[in-house]
């Protein structure tokens, strides 16, 4: 393809806020950074849960009054009646929940989903024309079609997925923009499942179910997530021209999930081991011809320098804008990570066992949270969100879900190997708990935080312990600090 008809190289902005679930990129923050002329990017995941559980918390932003915007008011008079507290909810009080989604959805579910979606983009893109783009896990095929078909709705620019291959959803996007269905495959384990029964399996999404008219919608830009040059040419080769618009290319220091080491070591504490493999070559992506993006270390204004020398469009920076005034995180939360990095007495630790997706995760090493081996012990295992759910096929034919998080005898009486439970947190209640919508469990009490962040969080150039706080211009300021043109530009 033109690189030129790219809509992110057509606004040149050289910098993409970081998608960080669940909502530490808020729509707050995308706004910001999109009004500032960069990509603001909101977080996709878990975002029904996040919208329910702000209504009970008496709806401190009005997110009402967006959700009256969107073109199915059945469905957003069902979540404001059911979800909506006025004053919100006792500090002592549990959350009401939403229904686990389902692999043969329930029609409600993918209605309440887009609708929460919806609210999402639409409060991102208010007040200004910038570009506001979505960030989507690729393990999470159940909520793909629904939070695209949302976010659509509301004129979302872009979609950003990773942790996964994301080759089928590319084509997707086109169908759901036309009011046609959509489907993604799903990799089902079928050990148990009865000699009648086969796949494929897939997961189904009809607009014509969300809305009784669905409207020729623009589909958004799509841009793979992909950990190196390797997957992003066979990303070429399968995915039909003009449905990719440019890459994400990030490294295995960058915060979140990242992809497993390519040579599979680890070290004794059995955390993957990364070496000169998983750093992607660079003028192979380029020769695909399409703009490119750097994330994992990239967020310092040298190597946002070097990133356009190389002929990047720019870098994708997270964790930096994770601890910003306008992020997802309670302001007490990010003035005591920011002392923390600080001080010294927060690391980061790339996790080989902690993300129930089996993908390595970054862990914030902080006192107080479930990085800590002491206090993770003490927590009674629950699945009561599964959201990162895998699906099988039990005895009886049924297409079902388990995850290696949830209470071990449950996970096993699914089929699934005790051996995969061990060290493994429920992110699902964490990463809630992590933006102050922890949940009250009936036998362990408020669930807790776990923190993650990037390898280079520890060196911190943004506030102080006396300081704790900058905002996502001070970052977007930083990072351009002493950036030329590129020197291929200058030559």
């Amino acid at each position: 393809m033109d690189s030129s008809d790219s809509l992110l190289r057509a606004n040149a902005p050289n910098i993409i806020q970081g998608g960080m679930g669940v909502s530490v990129s808020s729509w707050r923050l995308a706004r910001r950074v999109a009004q500032l002329g960069e990509i603001g990017v909101i977080s996709g995941t878990a975002i029904d849960t996040v919208v329910v559980r702000e209504l009970q918390d008496g709806d401190p932003h009005d997110r009402r009054s967006v959700l009256r915007s969107y073109p199915d008011q059945e469905i957003v008079d069902y979540i404001i009646d059911r979800f909506y507290i006025e004053g919100g909810k006792a500090d002592d009080e549990p959350y009401r929940l939403l229904p686990i989604h389902r692999y043969k959805p329930k029609v409600r579910s993918q209605r309440i989903l887009s609708a929460a979606t919806f609210s999402e983009v639409l409060l991102a893109k208010q007040g200004h024309d910038g570009v506001i783009g979505m960030n989507l896990l690729g393990k999470l095929k159940r909520y793909t079609l629904a939070c695209c078909y949302g976010a659509m709705l509301a004129d979302v620019d872009a979609v950003f997925i990773g942790a996964g291959i994301p080759t089928e959803e590319a084509q997707q996007l086109p169908k759901l923009a036309a009011g046609e269905s959509a489907r993604l495959r799903l990799d089902v384990d079928t050990a148990q499942a009865p000699d009648d029964v086969d796949g494929p399996f897939y997961y189904e999404l009809d607009p014509a179910d969300i809305l009784s008219n669905p409207p020729q919608l623009d589909a958004p830009e799509f841009y793979p997530i992909v950990s190196s040059d390797l997957l992003a040419r066979i990303l070429d080769k399968k995915i039909p021209d003009g449905l990719i618009h440019g890459w994400i290319i990030e490294g295995p220091i960058a915060g979140g999930h990242n992809a497993p080491p390519r040579n599979k070591n680890t070290d004794e504490d059995g955390h993957p081991v990364y070496d000169e493999r998983d750093i992607a070559n660079l003028d192979q992506v380029a020769a695909l011809g399409y703009p490119f993006y750097l994330a994992g270390g990239w967020g310092t204004p040298e190597k946002l320098q070097e990133a356009l020398d190389r002929g990047a469009a720019g870098v994708q920076v997270g964790s930096l804008f994770s601890l910003t005034e306008e992020s997802g995180y309670p302001t007490d939360y990010t003035r005591r990570l920011i002392r923390a990095l600080h001080s010294g007495k927060a690391a980061i630790r790339t996790d080989g066992r902690t993300s129930p997706t089996g993908f390595p995760f970054k862990v914030v090493e902080l006192d107080g949270t479930l990085a800590v081996p002491e206090i993770y012990e003490e927590r009674t295992r629950i699945c009561d969100l599964g959201y990162l759910r895998t699906p099988y096929v039990d005895a009886k034919g049924r297409l079902q879900g388990r995850c290696p998080g949830e209470p071990v005898d449950d996970y096993v009486r699914k089929g699934g190997d005790a051996a995969d439970t061990e060290g493994r947190s429920c992110l699902c209640n964490a990463l809630t708990a992590n933006i102050g919508q922890a949940q009250i469990q009936k036998k362990s009490g408020k669930e807790l935080s776990l923190f993650t962040g990037g390898d280079a969080l520890v060196d911190l150039p943004l506030g102080s312990v006396d300081e704790p706080h900058y905002t996502a211009k001070d970052v977007i300021d930083y990072l351009y600090a002493g950036v030329a043109q590129p020197a291929a530009a200058a030559s």
